[in-house]
């Protein structure tokens, strides 16, 4: 005996294992795609979201399907089924102390902050967050692809002291003789 759909569940937003078991206990089965441009194999699951659900007709006159668009579970949904995913764009801190810059780039997901003074003859202090931001990498405005994983790493200046004009200065200069 089959069940009869009473209408499809709602399914967007739910990690793929659960999708699948929802739909299934409603009475339709899944098919599922990657809702970026990539077109990558959902093997995992538990590893996958639902960003999209359409209708996709009935397998052999037999239970209802529905096709699902989904994406990684930690990649943000795109705005259309197919199209690329919108990571986000990495902020410019040049400029801002280190406690700023650390949450302009928590903002945009980005966990890991190694600073490091731009001078090589001044000791990084153990809590560096009235420093200056000199230099970033990455750089303003690139693509940050998954940006739980991505380290930014910034270079940074005491507050009684500006920014040279490259990395890896002396604020010093030794003495010539």
């Amino acid at each position: 005996m089959t069940s009869t759909p009473v209408g499809p569940p709602r399914l967007v937003g739910k990690v793929l294992r659960e999708a699948r078991e929802v739909a299934s206990g409603a009475g339709y089965d899944v098919v599922t795609h990657d809702a970026s441009e990539k077109n990558a194999g959902q093997w995992d699951a538990d590893g996958w979201k639902v960003c999209f659900q359409t209708a996709a007709g009935q397998r052999g006159g037999e239970r209802p399907v529905l096709d699902l668009g989904v994406v990684r579970v930690d990649a943000p949904c795109p705005g259309a089924d197919g199209e690329e995913i919108p990571w986000p764009s990495m902020p410019g801190v040049a400029g801002t102390d280190f406690f700023e810059a650390e949450e302009m780039l928590e903002a945009v997901g980005v966990r890991k902050v190694r600073p490091e003074s731009v001078y090589t003859d001044v000791t990084l202090p153990a809590d560096p967050s009235t420093w200056r931001v000199c230099f970033q990498e990455p750089a303003p405005g690139r693509r940050i692809e998954n940006p739980q994983y991505a380290t930014a790493y910034l270079k940074l200046a005491p507050p009684d002291a500006g920014c040279p004009d490259a990395p890896y200065a002396r604020l010093r200069p030794e003495p010539t003789s």
